[in-house]
């Protein structure tokens, strides 16, 4: 087994098209229009499939999912049948395409499902692509083949009538001794400004969950903290020093991150540290550690800024704030910050 995949040497062998219309739920007056043989496929379409999934999954917008055990979603029984046999492509992809039929309500958008299923590392993985398109866009069905031609789903995306709004790769996580099942890039999903990262693709269609990637979950960590500091810490000159504090952290030349570690360098009483203990399990994050990636938040954790009533603010960046800006609270409880430092420019 290898640690991981290498998108680069992913191999296209079979792909299908399935048209999924828009529909109000419960309205059996439109149907799916189901591919009833795979897509034809020349090494051109090949090579600009293959492009599209790795500049997709390879944004720093994607993420990693698993299955969640919980859902009735039939997606990881299908994609399981789709690696392990020969013959079952077809079958399952209509199963795929079905369930997402079934599950759409009236604001689903109508949409091209297309189902590849690809050669990976030397194992079988399973890529699945819902494509939103355009009302007056339509895919010919060739009523010799009775399949949809491939090209005309590329001819789509290059004339921007439809989108790759929805990606996700399947793998079976025991071929490449991973503990996740698969990546994921959703349009529709920012994870820089989202704070939740599920939607109808990921929970109702898929049947997952995101998966504790290291760059979100050092996000959420970041996040919470800052919250708990900001809502539980009432002394604003303390929650000033915990917040460049934090940063600095985040800035130390270590792989693994761990709440327990941060809360005690850095929080000071065993309240605050109970205190942001219990906050954390609120939130379902665990008090343990994980890998640092610092991806999703670099520019926040590499600048401090101080905002006074007056108008007044005072950026830092880098661990320059804390050696540099004295902070004082006053009789009157107003602060004063002491800025030691020459000037360097005037704007």
């Amino acid at each position: 087994m290898i640690k991981y995949y290498d998108l680069t040497t992913l191999d296209i062998q079979q792909a299908i098209v399935h048209d999924i219309p828009k529909h109000k739920k419960k309205d059996f007056s439109i149907t799916p229009t189901f591919s009833a043989k795979e897509s034809e496929l020349s090494t051109s379409l090949k090579d600009f499939f293959k492009e599209s999934i790795i500049k997709a999954l390879g944004r720093d917008r994607a993420f990693k999912i698993i299955y969640n055990a919980k859902s009735n979603s039939p997606i990881h029984k299908c994609v399981n049948s789709i690696l392990t046999t020969e013959d079952r492509f077809v079958f399952q992809s209509k199963d795929i395409g079905q369930h997402l039929f079934n599950i759409q309500k009236g604001n689903n958008a109508s949409g091209i499902l297309f189902i590849l299923k690809c050669d990976l590392s030397e194992h079988k993985v399973c890529v699945i692509m819902k494509l939103e398109r355009d009302d007056g866009a339509r895919l010919t069905m060739n009523e010799v083949t009775k399949s949809f031609d491939i090209s005309e789903v590329k001819d789509l995306m290059l004339t921007s009538k439809t989108k790759v709004f929805k990606i996700a790769m399947l793998v079976n996580r025991d071929n490449y001794g991973i503990d996740f099942d698969g990546d994921i890039m959703d349009f529709q999903i920012n994870i820089k400004e989202r704070k939740e990262l599920s939607s109808f693709f990921i929970d109702d269609f898929l049947g997952c969950l995101p998966y504790r990637d290291p760059k979100v979950t050092t996000q959420n960590f970041y996040n919470l903290t800052s919250v708990f500091i900001k809502t539980s810490i009432p002394d604003k000159i303390k929650q000033a020093k915990y917040l460049q504090d934090l940063n600095s952290y985040l800035q130390r030349n270590i792989n693994i991150l761990n709440p327990k570690e941060f809360s005690d360098e850095y929080l000071i009483t065993s309240f605050e540290q109970d205190e942001y203990k219990a906050f954390l399990k609120t939130k379902d994050f665990d008090f343990k550690s994980f890998a640092k990636d610092l991806s999703l938040i670099k520019s926040k954790v590499e600048k401090f800024m101080v905002s006074f009533k007056n108008g007044i603010s005072i950026l830092g960046s880098k661990g320059t704030f804390e050696n540099n800006v004295k902070l004082e609270e006053l009789k009157n409880g107003d602060h004063q910050a002491t800025v030691i430092s020459q000037i360097n420019k005037v704007k």
